[in-house]
């Protein structure tokens, strides 16, 4: 695996992060990017015929399953290292992200047998968000859904100019998270901190999408 080095080079931002107090948004940015080759090359994601944004959801919930509930899952690392001395940190992810993608796999399964038709998905959500982008005072609401190319637009510019934090606070607001739920897995202090992080990347996307644009 050509992302290997990369993620074993990783390694001591984990150290950081579980025992200095280091930024678990410069682990993840280490991260994302050979997490993305790690899922879309995954048996799992290519039986589903996964797109981008299926791999993106889940290296978002990756990054949220390794943040929650004070590094939990992070702090298992340590441990399995010890039981496991001939392993590496890229192993121990390589496992982790197995998991999720497992996890996901299960509920795209399921999600694909009980979907009605007509019911909304994620691309139309994203197709009607980006005509109508939320106002300063209507963040509790999420927008109704229809232009296929304005979703991908609007995409393909959030991957590029959004931060990864803004980005996974988005997607998971818009996939119907509260703010409380947003703030647990993003690790922020509060609902409050959760809505001024997606009020940041509504911001940057109405200026790019809004009607002035």
């Amino acid at each position: 695996m050509e992302d290997e080095p990369r993620i074993e080079h990783a390694e001591p931002l984990v150290d950081a992060v579980l025992h200095h107090g280091g930024d678990f948004g410069q682990l993840m940015a280490a991260l994302w990017e050979p997490s993305l080759r790690l899922v879309a090359g995954s048996k799992a994601m290519r039986g589903l015929k996964a797109s981008e944004d299926d791999v993106r959801e889940v290296v978002t919930r990756l990054m949220a399953k390794l943040q929650r509930d004070d590094l939990r899952a992070l702090r298992l690392y340590p441990p399995w290292k010890d039981r496991h001395p001939d392993k590496t940190f890229a192993d121990w992810f390589k496992i982790t992200t197995a998991n999720v993608v497992r996890d996901f796999a299960r509920e795209r399964r399921g999600t694909d047998q009980r979907r009605l038709p007509g019911e909304l998905s994620k691309k139309r959500l994203l197709n009607d968000f980006a005509k109508t982008l939320p106002g300063e005072d209507s963040y509790g609401l999420r927008p109704p859904v229809t232009d296929a190319q304005t979703a991908r637009q609007l995409l393909e510019y959030a991957r590029e100019r959004l931060p990864p934090d803004q980005l996974a606070a988005l997607e998971s607001w818009l996939q119907g998270a509260s703010y409380d739920a947003i703030a647990s897995s993003r690790g922020l202090d509060d609902a409050a901190a959760a809505k001024r992080l997606v009020r940041a990347a509504v911001a940057v996307l109405r200026r790019h999408f809004g009607p002035e644009a």
